[in-house]
């Protein structure tokens, strides 16, 4: 079927205000802009996965996120000039929604091997893992609700029941998402406070989860605004709150070498072998 955001059949979807609306002409300038940049991104992100000493599998998470990013931009450059089908448009709208989710799982694993990284195993408190474990939990449930509930798209053209499913399920993954990042951000200030934990990691972590929290927010509130003309609904605001600020945390993830900054338990140990040998190795001093 090939059709536009202004056949018939969309005109109900209208009134669900989808991240980034119907692409139009002028989608095409920026998507083009992210696109280059999102693609000179691919030899870095090579690199990190081809250097041992940079290679983790939380890099995993940053991969899916560049190939969602490309794919998005492509579909949603070609959608801004040519007539496009109700299956082009589905895969535009899971490619907005679930991207940006993919950076927060690595921001979390960033804050677990801080506190691994700093720690010793017996003095790590029980509630850190189980809180990552939940906020993991919580944000699959965000991912497989954004999924869905674009992906019923199609169902809902000609229903309204199964319309209001898809505002529903939107609506949860905006706010489980949302409630994610703030709780980690917030648990990164926490520990770091109360276990004075490496002064450098911390800043990482707050920072991506600081960009993460703008475009969750954005996300959030757009999807809960009803005034259609709000400037939380214009292009500007899709562009500058969500397309540049998760390119500002994918950035930073990039940015740096993970394994180093967040050696982990591994790492502690080599750290602490490599002190107490550096005292053995002092003069007057007994032998272990």
């Amino acid at each position: 079927m090939s059709t536009t955001s202004s056949n018939p059949n969309y005109s109900s979807l209208s009134n669900i205000n989808f991240t980034g609306g119907f692409p139009t002409s002028v989608d095409l300038a920026p998507s083009i802009v992210f696109l280059v940049i999102y693609v000179l991104a691919i030899p870095l992100l090579a690199w990190r996965w081809f250097r041992k000493s940079d290679r983790t599998l939380l890099l995993i998470r940053p991969t899916v996120f560049l190939l969602c990013r490309i794919g998005m931009l492509v579909v949603r450059a070609y959608m801004s000039k040519n007539s496009y089908g109700e299956g082009l448009l589905i895969a535009e709208l899971i490619l907005v929604s679930i991207g940006f989710l993919f950076l927060i799982e690595p921001v979390i694993g960033c804050w677990n091997l801080q506190i691994d990284s700093d720690m010793a195993k017996e003095d790590r408190p029980r509630w850190v893992q189980r809180l990552s474990r939940l906020l993991r939990l919580v944000l699959l449930a965000a991912i497989i609700t954004a999924i869905v509930g674009s992906s019923m798209i199609s169902n809902a053209l000609e229903d309204q029941a199964k319309l209001d499913t898809v505002r529903q399920l939107r609506d949860a993954s905006s706010v489980l998402s949302f409630g994610t990042v703030v709780v980690t951000a917030l648990a990164a200030i926490l520990t770091s406070i109360k276990f004075s934990l490496d002064r450098r990691g911390t800043i990482f972590i707050l920072c991506a989860a600081g960009c993460l929290i703008v475009v969750a927010a954005y996300r959030m509130v757009q999807t809960f605004t009803s005034d259609h003309d709000a400037p939380v609904n214009s292009r500007v605001a899709f562009w500058v709150l969500q397309m540049v600020f998760e390119l500002i945390a994918f950035g930073l993830i990039l940015s740096i070498s993970i394994p180093t900054w967040f050696p982990g338990d591994k790492g502690r140990i080599s750290r602490n072998n490599t002190d107490v040998e550096s005292y053995n190795m002092r003069p007057g001093q007994p032998k272990y």
